[in-house]
This record gives structure tokens, sequence and C-alpha cells, in this order.
């Protein structure tokens, strides 16, 4: 067996022994027959198994095939055969993704008392060298067996460990005296090791948390706790390099490897700072890791909402790497509870019914498609797809899909968002920056009414800029000098335009620097105290949730001021042109999609749609969810003509412009022909 990911006509995809195969799958924590062969039957080739006797946060098993892991060098292989011939008896041709759990067993816990529960703190284990070797040992051993075995049917394997098997630390358990970031004599010796100082101390949380300017940490006075917070995270993606690196020569470079990792759009409040995800940087940089695996945006799922990425996708697509997108959605007919009788997350988000559902559905293929990504449906805890309709649904995009292999594809965003991981280590995790900056902001970035593509500004000396029109830039507050140089060079240039918000540049290894923050932005700029972050701008007011300290005001002259601080009426948001670029500056992130329209016109983007709904397009697809429905005017590049993938029906445009009668609520997908948008 010889797996592979391969960039075909533009898109990821997998090689398996020569032959291609789109990057659609299956999984479920509850697989039985019917689910399995539901998806088999509708051309789904790849599935994913999860190989587990842990519980997961809701108190009930992962699986319900049995425990693998017993003791030491000591295995039940038989749950692994329960479960593989289950598969194989259901998807005779179905290539496997095998999920693996590397979390602290309980008898494991017994036997090294020194050792804590990997599941609610990983941290505390992340860089202790035996948990590692006996890991490894466990893999070896059981990757073995599974290799003899079945491995003419296994494609990938996937490394789980820490909360919800997301490499989460500190997650879901805070309240538990098990689950809090707090003193640890194994974690200290890692820390020891990782900060090359013998006699240093785990900072407590009152330095922690202490910030030396309003929300912000000095990048001098506070270097205690940045140097934790560092260790915090990227001891966690040290953890899963070392991992991936010891797999892929224990395969032979022959199978491929993913995790879900790297999240920052979703997590809120303390969330970000605390959970581990920050390190992903060097993860997705790794060239050992081919695939990396997220749930659906949380928030922007519902049936008006605009659907999302938890990470910067297109990085991990730079990086030469393959994104799952996974669709885990609490469909109309889901169950709600679990066998013991608690709550699944996400009912109560339930779709209300088959429509919602199936609309929902076409909206996060359909993303997925224009960004040229794969996906999975997840079928959580079994029952989630068990209607005719669904799963005739299910069959329609795995057709679309197969349509699809015959097209080259191809972004044509022009604008790049960009977040930054190491600003975020200098905020306050009370401040809620990360849910005004990041979370919230990604409702307004999917109804501008053009395509985007997400990326770390870490990113930014990679990238062919020349593509874009708008960079928005959500969270750049520190920047090196290094950083600096490449904004000038790649950002403020061939008349492109840049959208700063709250306090870009306003950090570096020196400290904080209301100058350098408006040489950033190119506008004169004040430091104010605000009791109401509040902003009147032209569609109305926005704003931070709470007050912060500091704030910015635009005191320039040769600025036009499109907003003001309702408070004392100063300058909040501000446009500046200059003859290489236009620069534009928010005081505040949760900016209204009208004005990210406004700014997107103005920079020369192509809007496809100017109505609130979101749309998803590349140079051969073009889709949009009409919430209100009626006759929608969608723009083209060229004149064209749009296939209706889904219901049916050609459209020729006319002076580059389809006019479709769409449904209320209805998703529609067109294939462009003769000419690309």
């Amino acid at each position: 067996m010889q797996a592979s990911i391969i960039n075909k006509e533009g898109v990821y995809q997998f090689e398996i022994n020569g032959t291609v195969y789109p990057p659609l799958s299956f999984r479920s924590f509850r697989p039985e027959k019917r689910n399995i062969q539901e998806f088999y039957d509708a051309g789904v080739r790849l599935m994913s198994i999860l190989m587990t006797g842990l519980s997961c946060t809701l108190d009930v098993p992962y699986s319900l095939y049995g425990e693998i892991w017993k003791g030491k060098k000591q295995y039940d292989f038989e749950a692994i055969d329960r479960q593989m011939q289950l598969f194989i008896e259901n998807a005779p041709n179905a290539f496997f993704n095998i999920m693996l759990q590397f979390d602290t067993r309980q008898w494991y816990l017994e036997q090294n008392p020194e050792c804590s529960n990997t599941f609610r703190n990983l941290i505390e284990m992340a860089g202790y060298s035996k948990w590692r070797k006996d890991v490894c040992e466990y893999l070896e051993d059981v990757i073995a067996y599974l290799e003899e075995n079945y491995g003419s049917r296994i494609f990938a394997y996937s490394m789980f460990c820490g909360s919800s098997t997301e490499w989460y630390t500190n997650s879901q358990c805070q309240n538990a005296s098990d689950g809090m970031i707090r003193y640890h004599p194994v974690k200290e010796s890692t820390y020891r090791a990782f900060t090359g100082s013998p006699s240093v101390r785990l900072p407590d949380m009152e330095t922690l948390s202490h910030t030396s300017n309003g929300i912000f940490r000095d990048p001098v006075k506070d270097a205690e706790s940045l140097l934790y917070w560092h260790f915090h995270h990227e001891m966690i993606g040290d953890t899963i390099c070392f991992f991936a690196d010891y797999l892929k020569n224990l395969l032979h470079d022959k199978k491929l490897l993913g995790l879900y990792y790297g999240y920052i759009y979703p997590l809120p409040d303390t969330r970000l700072l605390y959970e581990g995800h920050l390190g992903y940087e060097r993860v997705v940089e790794n060239p050992n890791i081919d695939m990396i695996f997220a749930p659906a945006s949380y928030r922007d799922r519902h049936f008006e909402g605009v659907s999302g990425f938890l990470n910067n996708v297109d990085s991990v697509l730079l990086h030469r790497k393959l994104q799952f997108h996974e669709i885990d959605h609490t469909t109309y007919i889901a169950p709600t509870k679990v066998e013991n009788g608690r709550d699944i997350p996400g009912s109560n988000a339930r779709l209300k019914d088959s429509f919602e559902t199936r609309m929902v559905l076409r909206r996060e293929f359909s993303m997925c498609m224009a960004k040229g990504i794969g996906l999975w449906w997840f079928d959580f805890f079994g029952g989630y797809y068990y209607a005719p309709e669904l799963m005739e649904e299910v069959r329609k995009m795995v057709s679309i899909r197969n349509i699809l292999q015959a097209f080259s594809m191809e972004s044509v965003s022009e604008i790049a968002v960009l977040s930054d991981v190491e600003s975020m280590y200098y905020v306050s995790e009370f401040a809620g920056i990360n849910n005004d900056c990041l979370t919230n902001m990604y409702d307004s970035l999917g109804r501008i009414g053009a395509p985007f593509d997400l990326y770390n500004f870490s990113d930014l000396e990679k990238l062919n800029t020349s593509q874009y029109r708008l960079f928005i830039v959500l969270n750049a507050f520190y920047m090196t000098e290094e950083q600096r140089q490449l904004v000038e060079h790649k950002i403020k240039t061939n008349n492109q335009s840049v959208l700063w918000i709250y306090a870009p540049g306003y950090m570096d290894p020196k400290g904080l620097s209301l100058k350098k923050m408006s040489a950033v932005t190119d506008m004169a700029l004040e430091e104010i105290r605000l009791s109401s972050a509040e902003i009147s701008g032209p569609d109305g007011n926005y704003g931070f949730q709470r007050p912060i300290e500091p704030m910015f005001a635009v005191e320039d002259k040769d600025a036009q001021i499109w907003g003001r601080y309702t408070e004392n009426q100063k300058g909040a948001l501000a446009c500046k042109v200059f003859p290489s670029h236009t620069s534009y500056y928010s005081g505040t992130g949760n900016l209204p999609y009208t004005i990210l329209q406004r700014i997107a016109q103005n920079a020369g983007v192509h809007l496809y749609y100017e109505g609130p709904d979101p749309i998803y397009a590349n140079n051969r697809l073009i889709a949009i969810h009409s919430i209100q429905g009626g006759t929608v005017a969608i723009h083209l590049r060229k004149d064209a003509q749009a296939e209706d993938l889904f219901d049916g029906g050609i459209y020729q445009s006319r002076e580059r412009e389809i006019r479709v009668l769409i449904p209320k609520g209805t998703v529609k997908l067109f294939l462009l022909k003769e000419q690309k948008v």
C-alpha cells in the first residue's frame, strides 16, 4: 500500500496504489451496519475508524468496541478485529483512516503515579519522555498488528490526544482539580528544559494573568508570563511533531498522517490562551503531517449562518497539506442525548427540519468545493443521517464531486484575511479581544459578497500577494521589524488596500510603541481612555463588547473619517489614500459586513453579490445560500454558462450577470462552463 496526497487540477486529492480518490469520507462514534453501508452505497470510499476504550467528555465511550491498550505490552487485538470486520463486510472496497488515541489510561496512571490524565491536562505530560516512549511502544505494536492483518486497506493514521481528541489541554474540565492550569513536578521539569534554566519555577496564575498596560502584556515587564504561555502552547506543538516524525519513520512514509489542531477562530474568552492550540504554526510546517482536520465553524453553522472554518485553511493548503472539513451538524433527526442521558453538544442548535438540514449540508459542501478541500460526514453518535432524503443528498454530493474531477480549479479570491498567533500571547485572556477580532468577525467576512482566503500572518513572506486587492489584518498587534518590512513591501504596494483593526504593530520585542503603530497604519493616532468602546459608523453602531484599555483614535488631518467613537466623537474608523496603497483603520473589531463590503468595493474587489447572503467561488464554481429567496443577480467576471449542479438547469449570463429565481432558503451551486469566472 502506498498512499499520498497529490495536487490534481488545482485540488488536493488522494492517490492510493496509483488510483485517485476524492477526499470525501465518513466517520462515526457509533458505526454500525446501516450507516456504514448507506454511506458506502452513496459512493463514499474512504472511512475513518476510531479505536479506543476511553470515554469522551460526556462520560460515555468513544467506541463501543472496547479497549486495545490493556497494559504495558498487553493488547486486546480482538477489539481491532471486531470493528475492522464490521467495516470490511459493509464497505468491501473502502480504504480506512485509523484513529488512535494516545491518552493515558487508568491502568497507566496507577502504574505511573507521577503522571496525570492527558485527556484533561495534556500540558503536564506533553514533554515527559517516559510517556512519549510508552506511547511509541504502544503505537509500534498496534500498528504492526494492523499492518500485518489489514495493511492493504489502511491509507492513513490519525493522532488523537487531549480533550475531545483534538490536542486541547485544560479544556472543558477547568472546574475539576486535575483539569486546572496548576503546578505539577513533571510539568516544571519540562518547563526547565524548555527555558534552559534548571532552577526556574512555574509562575502562579496571578503572574500568568497579569498585564502591565491595560489589556496588553509588556514584552519586557511581563516576560515571565509570556515565556510560560509560549511553553504552554509550543510544547503541545512539539509533542505533535515528535509523534508525527516517529510514525512517518515507522510507516516508511507509505501512509498518511493527520490530526485535529490549530483552531484560532472558535475559541472565545480564556479558551484561546488556556487550551494549547497556538502551537500550530510549527505543526502545519511539519513535512510529516499530511492532513489537518477541523469541524465546521460552530458559530456559523446555523441555517442563517455563513458556514466557515476554525483555522486558517489557506495556510494549510499553502504548506501543501490537505484540510478535512468535518460536517458534524445536528440534523433534524439527530439524537439529543447519549446513553447516560447527557445532552449531546449541539442538540440545542438542532436544524429544524429536512429542508434546513439539506440546505446546510449543501452549503458546507459548496464551501469545501470552492476552497478545494476534503470533507467528511460525521454521524456523531449515530442516526444523524437515517432519512432517505439525507442520504440522497449525500449521494448527490458524491456525484457532483466526481463530475468536478474533470475541471481545473483555482482561487480567484481578491481578499486575504490574516490572523496572528504570536499577538494573542500578549493580550489578556479576560479582554474578549479574540471574540471581537477573530470569532465574531467571521460572519461579516462571510457576507462581503466575494470569496476570501485565510492565512497566518506569519506566512506573509511566503504569499504571492499580487493576487489580492484587499488585505484584512485582524489582530497583528505584535510585529517584529522583519514583519514590518514585509508589510511595506508586500501589502502597501501595487495600489492595494489594507484594513487594520485595533492595535496593529503596537508591540515588538522591545515593548509597546504608539509611534510604530501609527507607522503601520499610516495614520497619526493617539491613545485614549473610554468607558464605552462603541463606534458610530456609516451603517450603524458597532464596537467591542466590553470597555478595554488602551483605546486608540485617529488624529490625522489627511485621513477621511468614516466613523467616530460615540462617547467623545474622536476618529475611530478612517481611510487614507496614498499613491501606492490605501490604508483603513478601525479602532475596534466587530465591523458589520456592510463596512467590509464598502471597503472591498473601494479596493476594486469583484463582488459577485451585493446582499447579505454568503457566497463561495473559485474560477469554476459559484455558490450562494439565498435566505430570503427571490430573483438573485450574480455578477461574473466574464460571460459564461452556469449549470445548476444540485437542482438542474442551465443559465446563460448576459453582460456578465446571471439572474436566477431561487426559492427561499435554497443553496445553489453553479458550475461555470465555456469561460472562467
